[in-house]
């Protein structure tokens, strides 16, 4: 009887040693981008799941390397930082690909007036990078749009337009490029069109894209 109940405990704290190892970080991350990565607009918090895992590790690597959350404007680019601070590249390993791993949200089409406008200035000025249906590139490092609220997609061009990401004098290139591309974009209501237009895309429209 002994001999069983030293072995179960054995067996019992190599389980939670695997399971420990598997969920490193990923409660912290739980707490602003939810349980399953489905992102909480409240907190300006993205959704995680189904996202390019190679842009995931490289957008830690530059929140730990202070190439993004550099500006106090920035609450939660700051916040994140603070976050990854700890973390080191086995971390984000881990948790990028657990969330790429994580069944993307169902995105619900839903055409505007202004949507036609807004796919115009999209093709012309974001596909090349983010895909004809705003899905991503694991080579470029591109995140897909089309899983990303509005406020959030608002707010992170509002903040490469600024300066506040993207800036010259501490973001990685890929980061100074998209602040280029967003300059581009001139008026308010140009920007407006675009961020309706990714709403208005349809989930299983981009995964067929991809296959």
């Amino acid at each position: 009887m002994k001999a069983c109940t030293r072995v179960g405990l054995l067996l019992l704290a190599a389980t939670l040693h695997i399971r420990a190892e598997a969920g490193t970080g990923v409660e912290t991350c739980a707490a602003c981008h939810g349980d399953q990565g489905q992102g909480n607009a409240v907190l300006g918090a993205p959704r995680l799941a189904g996202q390019q895992v190679d842009y995931l590790l490289q957008q830690l690597r530059a929140f730990k390397a202070g190439q993004r959350g550099y500006d106090p404007q920035d609450s939660q680019g700051v916040q994140m930082r603070a976050v990854v601070a700890s973390l080191d590249e086995a971390d984000f390993n881990r948790l990028a690909h657990h969330y790429a791993q994580q069944q993307a949200a169902k995105v619900s089409a839903s055409k505007s007036a202004g949507t036609a406008h807004g796919e115009s200035l999209y093709q012309g000025s974001c596909a090349a990078c983010h895909g004809l249906q705003a899905e991503g590139f694991a080579h470029l490092k591109t995140p897909s749009l089309r899983i990303l609220d509005a406020s959030y997609l608002d707010r992170q061009l509002t903040h490469y337009t600024d300066g506040t990401r993207g800036s010259d004098a501490h973001a990685d290139p890929l980061g100074i490029w998209m602040r280029g591309i967003a300059l581009q974009i001139r008026s308010a209501e140009d920007r407006r069109a675009i961020i309706d237009y990714l709403a208005s895309l349809s989930l299983p429209a981009a995964e067929q894209a991809r296959r």
